[in-house]
Protein backbone atom coordinates (compact mmCIF):
# COMPACT_ATOMS: atom_id res chain seq x y z
CA UNK A 1 0.00 0.00 0.00
CA UNK A 2 1.26 3.47 -0.97
CA UNK A 3 1.21 6.12 1.48
CA UNK A 4 1.83 9.86 1.50
CA UNK A 5 4.74 9.46 3.67
CA UNK A 6 7.17 6.98 4.84
CA UNK A 7 7.72 5.82 8.11
CA UNK A 8 11.26 6.90 7.62
CA UNK A 9 10.24 10.53 6.67
CA UNK A 10 7.77 10.23 9.83
CA UNK A 11 10.33 8.96 12.17
CA UNK A 12 12.51 11.99 11.26
CA UNK A 13 10.02 14.62 12.55
CA UNK A 14 7.88 13.35 15.23
CA UNK A 15 10.26 10.27 16.57
CA UNK A 16 11.80 12.49 19.54
CA UNK A 17 8.52 14.42 19.93
CA UNK A 18 7.07 14.68 23.45
CA UNK A 19 3.59 14.93 22.06
CA UNK A 20 1.60 11.47 20.65
CA UNK A 21 1.34 11.48 16.90
CA UNK A 22 -0.62 9.36 14.87
CA UNK A 23 -1.35 8.59 11.47
CA UNK A 24 -4.63 7.51 10.31
CA UNK A 25 -6.13 6.07 7.22
CA UNK A 26 -10.22 5.76 6.92
CA UNK A 27 -11.25 1.81 6.38
CA UNK A 28 -14.58 1.91 5.61
CA UNK A 29 -16.50 3.63 9.14
CA UNK A 30 -13.38 3.63 10.38
CA UNK A 31 -9.43 4.17 10.92
CA UNK A 32 -6.62 2.56 11.22
CA UNK A 33 -3.29 2.98 12.98
CA UNK A 34 -0.47 3.38 10.01
CA UNK A 35 1.79 5.35 11.76
CA UNK A 36 2.39 6.06 15.97
CA UNK A 37 5.63 7.96 17.43
CA UNK A 38 7.18 5.59 20.67
CA UNK A 39 5.46 8.05 22.91
CA UNK A 40 1.76 6.57 22.08
CA UNK A 41 2.79 3.21 23.82
CA UNK A 42 3.15 5.37 27.42
CA UNK A 43 -0.62 6.22 26.61
CA UNK A 44 -2.13 2.67 25.42
CA UNK A 45 0.50 0.33 26.80
CA UNK A 46 -0.17 -1.82 23.39
CA UNK A 47 1.17 -1.88 19.87
CA UNK A 48 -1.38 -0.16 17.74
CA UNK A 49 0.14 -0.69 14.15
CA UNK A 50 -2.08 -2.81 12.73
CA UNK A 51 -5.24 -1.67 14.60
CA UNK A 52 -7.93 0.75 14.74
CA UNK A 53 -10.18 3.20 16.39
CA UNK A 54 -12.61 0.57 17.44
CA UNK A 55 -9.70 -1.88 18.95
CA UNK A 56 -7.50 0.46 20.90
CA UNK A 57 -10.57 2.62 23.05
CA UNK A 58 -13.82 2.39 24.44
CA UNK A 59 -16.78 2.99 21.88
CA UNK A 60 -17.69 6.10 23.27
CA UNK A 61 -14.32 7.94 22.97
CA UNK A 62 -13.90 6.24 19.70
CA UNK A 63 -16.95 7.45 18.18
CA UNK A 64 -15.95 10.79 18.77
CA UNK A 65 -12.91 10.92 17.54
CA UNK A 66 -14.03 9.18 14.64
CA UNK A 67 -16.14 12.11 14.07
CA UNK A 68 -13.51 14.73 14.66
CA UNK A 69 -11.53 12.89 12.01
CA UNK A 70 -14.67 12.95 9.51
CA UNK A 71 -15.17 16.73 10.23
CA UNK A 72 -11.18 17.54 9.42
CA UNK A 73 -11.83 15.51 6.02
CA UNK A 74 -15.08 17.40 5.30
CA UNK A 75 -14.07 20.75 5.37
CA UNK A 76 -10.42 19.67 3.64
CA UNK A 77 -8.18 22.00 6.14
CA UNK A 78 -6.62 21.48 9.33
CA UNK A 79 -8.85 20.97 12.33
CA UNK A 80 -8.48 21.02 15.90
CA UNK A 81 -10.33 19.87 19.16
CA UNK A 82 -10.13 19.62 22.87
CA UNK A 83 -10.95 15.96 24.60
CA UNK A 84 -11.29 15.79 28.29
CA UNK A 85 -12.12 12.12 28.22
CA UNK A 86 -8.94 10.04 29.20
CA UNK A 87 -8.39 7.21 27.69
CA UNK A 88 -5.45 6.28 29.56
CA UNK A 89 -4.31 6.71 33.26
CA UNK A 90 -2.46 9.76 32.52
CA UNK A 91 -4.23 12.44 34.23
CA UNK A 92 -4.12 15.07 31.26
CA UNK A 93 -6.63 17.28 29.30
CA UNK A 94 -5.24 16.95 25.79
CA UNK A 95 -5.86 19.16 22.23
CA UNK A 96 -5.64 17.25 18.88
CA UNK A 97 -4.62 19.17 15.72
CA UNK A 98 -6.11 17.09 12.65
CA UNK A 99 -4.20 17.68 9.27
CA UNK A 100 -6.86 15.86 6.64
CA UNK A 101 -4.75 14.36 3.50
CA UNK A 102 -6.30 12.63 0.36
CA UNK A 103 -3.62 10.39 -2.02
CA UNK A 104 -4.69 8.32 -4.74
CA UNK A 105 -8.28 8.80 -3.98
CA UNK A 106 -8.04 7.20 -0.32
CA UNK A 107 -8.46 9.15 2.50
CA UNK A 108 -5.74 9.42 5.63
CA UNK A 109 -5.41 12.02 8.85
CA UNK A 110 -2.29 13.45 10.71
CA UNK A 111 -3.23 13.78 14.07
CA UNK A 112 -1.01 15.40 16.78
CA UNK A 113 -1.85 15.71 20.12
CA UNK A 114 -0.38 18.10 23.33
CA UNK A 115 -1.32 17.93 26.65
CA UNK A 116 -2.53 21.63 27.41
CA UNK A 117 -3.91 20.88 30.98
CA UNK A 118 -1.87 24.03 31.84
CA UNK A 119 -3.38 26.32 29.52
CA UNK A 120 -7.16 24.71 30.36
CA UNK A 121 -6.07 25.56 33.75
CA UNK A 122 -4.97 29.26 33.62
CA UNK A 123 -7.94 29.71 31.14
CA UNK A 124 -10.18 28.41 33.69
CA UNK A 125 -8.74 30.16 36.78
CA UNK A 126 -8.55 33.38 35.23
CA UNK A 127 -12.45 33.22 34.46
CA UNK A 128 -13.28 31.82 37.27
CA UNK A 129 -11.40 34.69 39.25
CA UNK A 130 -13.58 37.38 36.80
CA UNK A 131 -16.38 35.84 37.79
CA UNK A 132 -15.93 35.50 41.50
CA UNK A 133 -15.22 39.43 41.43
CA UNK A 134 -17.93 40.78 39.33
CA UNK A 135 -20.58 38.23 40.83
CA UNK A 136 -19.17 38.10 45.14
CA UNK A 137 -21.52 39.67 47.11
CA UNK A 138 -18.32 41.53 49.23
CA UNK A 139 -16.88 44.46 48.00
CA UNK A 140 -14.02 44.38 45.88
CA UNK A 141 -11.71 47.01 44.52
CA UNK A 142 -8.00 46.76 42.44
CA UNK A 143 -5.96 49.42 42.70
CA UNK A 144 -2.57 49.64 40.77
CA UNK A 145 1.06 49.95 42.26
CA UNK A 146 0.54 53.31 41.49
CA UNK A 147 -2.53 53.65 43.91
CA UNK A 148 -5.03 53.81 40.71
CA UNK A 149 -8.15 52.59 40.93
CA UNK A 150 -8.16 49.93 38.24
CA UNK A 151 -11.56 47.87 39.00
CA UNK A 152 -13.78 47.08 41.14
CA UNK A 153 -17.13 45.15 41.80
CA UNK A 154 -21.27 45.78 41.85
CA UNK A 155 -20.95 45.25 45.56
CA UNK A 156 -18.21 47.76 45.98
CA UNK A 157 -20.50 50.04 44.07
CA UNK A 158 -23.63 49.35 46.32
CA UNK A 159 -22.27 49.10 49.62
CA UNK A 160 -20.64 52.65 49.24
CA UNK A 161 -22.28 55.00 47.38
CA UNK A 162 -19.75 55.02 44.04
CA UNK A 163 -19.88 54.66 40.89
CA UNK A 164 -17.93 52.43 38.68
CA UNK A 165 -17.46 55.01 35.35
CA UNK A 166 -16.44 57.78 37.70
CA UNK A 167 -13.88 55.95 39.72
CA UNK A 168 -12.20 53.44 37.73
CA UNK A 169 -8.65 55.03 36.25
CA UNK A 170 -8.45 58.06 39.13
CA UNK A 171 -5.14 57.78 40.97
CA UNK A 172 -5.66 58.54 44.68
CA UNK A 173 -4.86 62.15 44.86
CA UNK A 174 -7.62 62.78 42.27
CA UNK A 175 -10.10 61.49 44.29
CA UNK A 176 -12.62 63.80 46.87
CA UNK A 177 -10.82 65.17 50.09
CA UNK A 178 -14.02 63.28 51.88
CA UNK A 179 -12.70 59.69 50.20
CA UNK A 180 -9.59 60.59 50.29
CA UNK A 181 -9.50 60.22 54.20
CA UNK A 182 -11.24 56.88 53.78
CA UNK A 183 -8.41 55.78 51.79
CA UNK A 184 -5.52 57.06 53.77
CA UNK A 185 -5.26 54.38 56.00
CA UNK A 186 -5.35 51.72 53.44
CA UNK A 187 -2.74 53.73 51.10
CA UNK A 188 -0.38 53.65 54.27
CA UNK A 189 -0.64 50.09 54.90
CA UNK A 190 -0.14 49.70 50.93
CA UNK A 191 3.13 51.49 51.18
CA UNK A 192 4.83 48.94 53.29
CA UNK A 193 4.20 46.40 51.08
CA UNK A 194 7.26 44.61 49.29
CA UNK A 195 7.40 42.07 46.53
CA UNK A 196 8.23 39.40 49.92
CA UNK A 197 5.14 40.53 51.34
CA UNK A 198 1.87 37.87 52.20
CA UNK A 199 -1.49 39.03 52.10
CA UNK A 200 -3.00 40.54 55.26
CA UNK A 201 -5.99 41.59 56.55
CA UNK A 202 -7.35 44.28 59.30
CA UNK A 203 -9.77 45.57 60.76
CA UNK A 204 -11.43 48.94 59.74
CA UNK A 205 -14.84 51.17 60.17
CA UNK A 206 -16.42 52.29 57.15
CA UNK A 207 -19.96 53.99 56.70
CA UNK A 208 -22.14 52.14 54.07
CA UNK A 209 -24.30 54.33 51.57
CA UNK A 210 -26.80 54.15 53.75
CA UNK A 211 -25.09 56.03 56.51
CA UNK A 212 -24.75 53.32 58.66
CA UNK A 213 -21.48 53.28 60.52
CA UNK A 214 -20.12 49.31 59.94
CA UNK A 215 -17.10 47.26 60.61
CA UNK A 216 -14.83 45.51 58.09
CA UNK A 217 -12.56 42.85 57.77
CA UNK A 218 -10.35 43.88 55.01
CA UNK A 219 -7.55 41.71 52.74
CA UNK A 220 -5.11 43.03 51.08
CA UNK A 221 -3.25 41.17 48.47
CA UNK A 222 -0.54 41.94 46.28
CA UNK A 223 -0.74 40.96 42.85
CA UNK A 224 3.26 40.09 42.36
CA UNK A 225 4.54 39.63 38.85
CA UNK A 226 8.17 38.24 38.14
CA UNK A 227 8.98 39.96 41.75
CA UNK A 228 7.47 43.07 41.08
CA UNK A 229 4.14 44.51 42.67
CA UNK A 230 1.68 45.18 39.54
CA UNK A 231 -1.38 46.49 41.80
CA UNK A 232 -3.67 44.95 44.99
CA UNK A 233 -6.82 43.51 44.98
CA UNK A 234 -8.67 44.26 48.31
CA UNK A 235 -11.85 42.53 49.91
CA UNK A 236 -14.01 44.18 51.81
CA UNK A 237 -15.68 41.47 54.47
CA UNK A 238 -18.94 43.15 57.27
CA UNK A 239 -17.85 41.16 60.22
CA UNK A 240 -20.53 38.02 61.15
CA UNK A 241 -19.42 35.34 62.42
CA UNK A 242 -15.67 35.70 63.32
CA UNK A 243 -14.86 31.79 63.05
CA UNK A 244 -17.20 32.61 59.48
CA UNK A 245 -14.92 35.16 58.56
CA UNK A 246 -11.68 33.33 59.05
CA UNK A 247 -12.55 31.01 57.28
CA UNK A 248 -13.43 33.24 54.56
CA UNK A 249 -10.66 35.04 54.05
CA UNK A 250 -8.62 31.70 53.89
CA UNK A 251 -10.37 30.52 51.00
CA UNK A 252 -10.40 34.05 48.78
CA UNK A 253 -6.03 34.19 49.64
CA UNK A 254 -6.33 30.59 48.48
CA UNK A 255 -8.01 31.14 45.39
CA UNK A 256 -5.85 34.71 44.42
CA UNK A 257 -2.87 33.06 44.66
CA UNK A 258 -3.75 30.26 42.37
CA UNK A 259 -5.31 32.63 40.10
CA UNK A 260 -1.66 34.41 40.45
CA UNK A 261 0.41 31.31 39.36
CA UNK A 262 -1.78 30.42 36.28
CA UNK A 263 -1.74 33.44 34.46
CA UNK A 264 2.24 33.69 35.02
CA UNK A 265 3.23 30.04 34.51
CA UNK A 266 4.47 28.96 31.18
CA UNK A 267 2.45 31.53 29.31
CA UNK A 268 2.48 34.74 27.09
CA UNK A 269 0.11 37.34 28.70
CA UNK A 270 -1.35 40.72 27.10
CA UNK A 271 -4.38 42.65 27.83
CA UNK A 272 -5.65 45.57 26.22
CA UNK A 273 -8.63 47.80 25.85
CA UNK A 274 -11.85 47.75 23.32
CA UNK A 275 -10.00 50.36 21.07
CA UNK A 276 -6.96 47.54 21.07
CA UNK A 277 -4.38 49.65 23.27
CA UNK A 278 -2.04 46.93 25.21
CA UNK A 279 -2.05 48.23 28.91
CA UNK A 280 -0.17 45.09 30.49
CA UNK A 281 2.32 42.18 29.27
CA UNK A 282 4.11 40.06 31.00
CA UNK A 283 7.98 39.46 31.13
CA UNK A 284 7.32 35.99 28.86
CA UNK A 285 6.64 38.17 26.28
CA UNK A 286 9.84 40.46 26.67
CA UNK A 287 11.56 36.49 26.37
CA UNK A 288 10.05 35.22 23.13
CA UNK A 289 10.09 38.47 20.99
CA UNK A 290 12.57 40.84 22.11
CA UNK A 291 10.27 43.87 23.03
CA UNK A 292 9.97 45.41 26.68
CA UNK A 293 7.29 46.12 28.35
CA UNK A 294 7.48 49.96 27.86
CA UNK A 295 8.10 49.26 24.55
CA UNK A 296 4.26 47.97 24.00
CA UNK A 297 2.28 49.24 26.82
CA UNK A 298 0.23 52.02 24.86
CA UNK A 299 0.91 50.96 21.47
CA UNK A 300 -1.84 48.94 19.26
CA UNK A 301 -2.63 45.38 19.34
CA UNK A 302 -2.09 45.49 15.54
CA UNK A 303 1.61 47.07 15.44
CA UNK A 304 3.47 43.94 17.71
CA UNK A 305 5.84 42.97 15.20
CA UNK A 306 4.47 42.68 12.16
CA UNK A 307 1.33 39.95 12.08
CA UNK A 308 0.63 37.72 9.37
CA UNK A 309 -2.71 37.43 9.85
CA UNK A 310 -5.48 37.70 6.75
CA UNK A 311 -8.49 39.65 6.80
CA UNK A 312 -10.68 37.06 7.08
CA UNK A 313 -9.23 35.71 10.27
CA UNK A 314 -8.77 39.22 11.99
CA UNK A 315 -12.76 39.40 10.92
CA UNK A 316 -13.21 36.09 12.79
CA UNK A 317 -11.47 37.21 15.66
CA UNK A 318 -13.66 40.35 16.22
CA UNK A 319 -17.22 38.82 15.66
CA UNK A 320 -16.25 36.28 17.82
CA UNK A 321 -14.55 38.99 20.69
CA UNK A 322 -17.70 41.27 20.22
CA UNK A 323 -20.34 38.09 21.15
CA UNK A 324 -18.30 37.70 24.22
CA UNK A 325 -17.14 34.11 23.12
CA UNK A 326 -13.14 32.70 23.72
CA UNK A 327 -11.43 32.84 20.08
CA UNK A 328 -8.17 30.05 19.89
CA UNK A 329 -6.16 29.76 17.02
CA UNK A 330 -2.27 29.91 15.66
CA UNK A 331 -1.00 33.40 14.37
CA UNK A 332 1.82 33.62 12.86
CA UNK A 333 4.06 37.30 14.29
CA UNK A 334 7.44 38.98 14.28
CA UNK A 335 10.21 39.01 16.61
CA UNK A 336 12.11 42.78 17.26
CA UNK A 337 14.88 41.07 15.41
CA UNK A 338 13.10 39.92 12.46
CA UNK A 339 12.46 36.48 13.17
CA UNK A 340 9.58 35.33 12.72
CA UNK A 341 7.34 32.70 15.62
CA UNK A 342 4.04 31.08 15.85
CA UNK A 343 2.00 31.17 19.09
CA UNK A 344 -0.95 29.11 20.11
CA UNK A 345 -3.11 32.08 21.09
CA UNK A 346 -6.49 32.00 23.34
CA UNK A 347 -8.32 34.97 23.26
CA UNK A 348 -10.52 35.99 26.49
CA UNK A 349 -12.68 39.13 26.22
CA UNK A 350 -13.32 40.88 30.07
CA UNK A 351 -17.11 41.61 30.97
CA UNK A 352 -18.45 43.91 32.68
CA UNK A 353 -21.72 43.94 34.84
CA UNK A 354 -23.84 45.02 31.97
CA UNK A 355 -22.88 42.15 29.91
CA UNK A 356 -20.20 44.76 27.46
CA UNK A 357 -16.29 43.73 27.06
CA UNK A 358 -14.10 46.23 28.56
CA UNK A 359 -11.20 44.59 28.46
CA UNK A 360 -9.16 41.63 26.24
CA UNK A 361 -6.92 38.82 27.58
CA UNK A 362 -4.65 36.94 25.34
CA UNK A 363 -2.88 33.95 26.94
CA UNK A 364 0.02 32.65 24.16
CA UNK A 365 1.99 29.56 24.13
CA UNK A 366 4.89 29.22 21.53
CA UNK A 367 4.40 26.98 19.41
CA UNK A 368 7.14 27.75 16.62
CA UNK A 369 9.24 24.16 17.05
CA UNK A 370 5.81 22.52 16.01
CA UNK A 371 5.00 24.64 13.00
CA UNK A 372 8.57 24.10 11.66
CA UNK A 373 8.28 20.67 11.68
CA UNK A 374 4.73 20.68 9.87
CA UNK A 375 6.35 22.88 7.43
CA UNK A 376 9.30 20.87 6.81
CA UNK A 377 7.05 17.61 6.18
CA UNK A 378 4.64 19.52 3.60
CA UNK A 379 7.83 20.44 1.83
CA UNK A 380 9.32 16.95 1.72
CA UNK A 381 5.60 15.82 0.82
CA UNK A 382 5.65 18.01 -2.09
CA UNK A 383 9.09 18.00 -3.50
CA UNK A 384 11.24 15.68 -5.42
CA UNK A 385 14.48 15.02 -2.00
CA UNK A 386 16.96 14.96 -4.98
CA UNK A 387 16.25 18.22 -6.61
CA UNK A 388 14.05 19.73 -4.61
CA UNK A 389 11.72 20.80 -7.29
CA UNK A 390 8.33 19.78 -7.03
CA UNK A 391 7.45 16.51 -7.39
CA UNK A 392 4.05 14.75 -9.18
CA UNK A 393 2.11 14.83 -6.24
CA UNK A 394 2.16 18.80 -6.47
CA UNK A 395 1.71 19.13 -10.03
CA UNK A 396 -1.79 16.82 -9.84
CA UNK A 397 -2.34 19.11 -6.64
CA UNK A 398 -2.22 22.27 -8.87
CA UNK A 399 -3.23 20.86 -12.35
CA UNK A 400 -7.29 22.14 -11.25
CA UNK A 401 -6.03 25.76 -9.61
CA UNK A 402 -3.87 26.84 -12.74
CA UNK A 403 -6.05 25.67 -15.53
CA UNK A 404 -8.78 27.50 -13.02
CA UNK A 405 -6.66 30.69 -12.62
CA UNK A 406 -5.65 31.35 -15.59
CA UNK A 407 -9.18 30.81 -17.46
CA UNK A 408 -10.75 33.28 -15.01
CA UNK A 409 -8.10 35.63 -16.04
CA UNK A 410 -8.01 35.03 -20.04
CA UNK A 411 -4.32 33.18 -19.72
CA UNK A 412 -3.28 30.15 -22.03
CA UNK A 413 -1.01 27.94 -19.94
CA UNK A 414 1.35 25.93 -21.98
CA UNK A 415 2.79 22.03 -20.54
CA UNK A 416 5.96 20.91 -21.67
CA UNK A 417 6.86 17.42 -21.11
CA UNK A 418 10.97 17.61 -20.83
CA UNK A 419 12.43 13.44 -21.02
CA UNK A 420 16.27 12.80 -21.34
CA UNK A 421 16.99 10.49 -23.78
CA UNK A 422 19.54 7.08 -22.72
CA UNK A 423 19.50 8.33 -19.08
CA UNK A 424 20.32 5.16 -18.53
CA UNK A 425 23.28 4.85 -19.90
CA UNK A 426 24.61 7.22 -17.68
CA UNK A 427 23.99 4.95 -14.33
CA UNK A 428 24.87 1.90 -16.43
CA UNK A 429 28.43 3.64 -17.23
CA UNK A 430 28.88 5.98 -13.96
CA UNK A 431 27.29 4.35 -11.59
CA UNK A 432 23.63 5.70 -9.64
CA UNK A 433 25.61 8.69 -7.90
CA UNK A 434 26.63 10.43 -11.06
CA UNK A 435 23.55 10.11 -12.33
CA UNK A 436 21.77 11.84 -9.91
CA UNK A 437 24.08 14.60 -9.77
CA UNK A 438 23.35 14.42 -13.53
CA UNK A 439 19.58 15.12 -12.77
CA UNK A 440 20.05 17.21 -9.94
CA UNK A 441 22.04 19.79 -12.63
CA UNK A 442 19.65 19.21 -15.21
CA UNK A 443 16.38 19.90 -13.33
CA UNK A 444 18.90 23.32 -12.57
CA UNK A 445 19.15 23.82 -16.33
CA UNK A 446 15.49 23.58 -16.69
CA UNK A 447 14.44 25.76 -14.20
CA UNK A 448 17.31 28.46 -15.05
CA UNK A 449 15.87 28.51 -18.23
CA UNK A 450 12.10 29.44 -17.65
CA UNK A 451 10.80 32.19 -15.92
CA UNK A 452 10.17 32.87 -12.01
CA UNK A 453 6.65 32.16 -12.48
CA UNK A 454 6.66 29.38 -14.78
CA UNK A 455 6.51 26.04 -12.95
CA UNK A 456 9.29 23.89 -12.79
CA UNK A 457 8.39 19.57 -11.57
CA UNK A 458 10.17 16.27 -11.68
CA UNK A 459 7.75 13.76 -12.20
CA UNK A 460 9.63 10.54 -12.77
CA UNK A 461 13.06 9.39 -13.19
CA UNK A 462 14.56 11.82 -15.78
CA UNK A 463 10.96 13.13 -16.99
CA UNK A 464 10.09 17.03 -15.84
CA UNK A 465 6.65 18.76 -16.26
CA UNK A 466 7.25 22.89 -16.85
CA UNK A 467 4.01 25.11 -16.80
CA UNK A 468 4.50 27.58 -18.65
CA UNK A 469 1.96 30.82 -18.59
CA UNK A 470 1.37 34.03 -20.22
CA UNK A 471 -1.35 36.58 -20.20
CA UNK A 472 -2.91 36.73 -23.74
CA UNK A 473 -6.14 37.51 -25.66
CA UNK A 474 -8.12 35.05 -26.99
CA UNK A 475 -8.47 36.05 -30.68
CA UNK A 476 -4.50 36.07 -30.98
CA UNK A 477 -3.75 32.65 -30.09
CA UNK A 478 -1.09 32.62 -32.92
CA UNK A 479 1.62 35.35 -30.98
CA UNK A 480 1.06 32.91 -28.36
CA UNK A 481 2.25 29.75 -30.45
CA UNK A 482 5.07 31.85 -31.79
CA UNK A 483 6.64 32.49 -28.17
CA UNK A 484 6.85 29.13 -27.50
Amino acid sequence: MRMPFTTEQLDLLYKNLEDPVYFMKQTGNTFGYLYVNPICKAIFKKELIGTNLDDSMPPELSKEIKKQYLIALKVGVRHTYRDYNLFSDLDVAMETELTPIVFEGEAFVLAVTKNVADQKKIEEDYLFYESLVQNSVDPMIMISAEYMIIDLNTAYEKAFGVKKQDWVSLFYEDIPDKQKELFRAGKNLLKQFSSTSESTSVIMKRKKQNGIEAKFSVSYSPVNENGIIRAFHVVFRELTSELLLKNELQKTENILESYKDALNYAALVAIWDVSGTIEFVNDNFNELTGYKSEELIGLTISKIGNTEISAEQYGEIRNVIRKGQIWRGQIKSMKKNGDFFWVDCTIIPLMNVDGKTYQVLSILFDVTDRKQLEEQLHFMAYHDSLTSLPNRRYMVQQFERITKQADQKKEHVAWLYVDGDDFKLINDQFGHDVGDEFIYHFGQAIQNSVRKNDLVARIGGDEFLVALLRRCSRRKPAAYRKSY
